[in-house]
């Protein structure tokens, strides 16, 4: 089964309709688009998007039944140098194979590019979902205003419903090949 590796930006809603839109097959692609059976989701992110990552551990714990979830700690917050690109490339090339699915939305432009070369070294598809830009500003500002309640929900019953208003209805989800 194929696996999800996603890049973290600031709004962490973009992961999640990723994961929905491909396992429940809502995406446009180059084929038929059917659901597909995702085994883990692998979040590559920097120290500047904590706050996110807990929030997307949050969305995925209360708005879908996903849990399979590892994590890539870079040990910066953005490419810097050369040597920094080739760093993110290697090191999201190392988890990627053939079939899997790399989400390139979140992030800074050059983590995600590197991660794009990777993925095309490893035979990946590449994937984005993109939301209107006036949904994307009203669901910053619903993360800004539940970001801290949401980041102390660790269990099922924690859930509360404002969590999953983070997560847009209008994405739409492109597989690109």
């Amino acid at each position: 089964m194929p696996k999800l590796v996603s890049t973290l930006g600031k709004s962490p809603g973009g992961i999640a309709e990723t994961l929905v839109s491909l396992t429940e097959g809502n995406y446009v692609a180059p084929f038929d688009p059917v659901p597909i059976k995702i085994e883990e989701l692998i979040v590559v992110k920097t120290k500047e998007v904590e706050e996110s990552f807990y929030v997307l551990k949050a969305l995925l714990l209360c708005c879908s039944n996903f849990v399979n979830v590892k994590v890539i700690n870079l040990p910066f917050d953005d490419v810097n140098s050369p040597n920094d690109f080739v760093q993110v490339r290697e090191t999201i090339r190392k988890v990627l194979k053939a079939g899997d699915y790399l989400d390139f939305t979140g992030g800074r432009k050059a983590i995600s590019s590197a991660a794009v070369l990777a993925a095309r070294e490893a035979g990946a598809h590449l994937v984005s979902s993109i939301i209107p830009h006036e949904e994307y500003e009203i669901i910053n500002k619903k993360f800004n205003a539940v970001k801290d309640r949401a980041m102390k929900i660790y269990k099922k019953e924690d859930c509360v419903s404002y969590v999953c208003d983070l997560i847009s209805k209008d994405s739409r989800t492109i597989v690109f090949f």
